[in-house]
């Protein structure tokens, strides 16, 4: 019988970091809003995937694209922040 060791990791940082970025940062804010803090786990989920575009259409508010601006740029600093903590 084999057993394998799975690293658990705790996400809730990382979920709290994709909110604020989602939400948009300034200097001096430190978290995001409730609506953006509701969606931390799913933009996460969806950050996994590496699925940009379906992420800034998440971001967005419309669930389709195309996405503004705005969104994509947000996506991409989301995906970028998943996998460097993933690493």
């Amino acid at each position: 019988m084999s057993t394998t060791l799975t690293l658990v990791r705790d996400t809730s940082i990382l979920e709290q970091r994709v909110a604020l970025i989602a939400c948009g940062q300034r200097p001096g804010k430190t978290q995001a809003c409730v609506t953006h803090r509701s969606k931390g786990a799913a933009l996460l989920n969806i950050a996994s995937t590496g699925a940009a575009d379906a992420l800034a259409a998440a971001i967005c508010g419309t669930g389709k694209g195309p996405a503004c601006h705005d969104c994509k740029d947000k996506a991409a600093g989301i995906i970028s922040a998943y996998n460097e903590e993933i690493r």
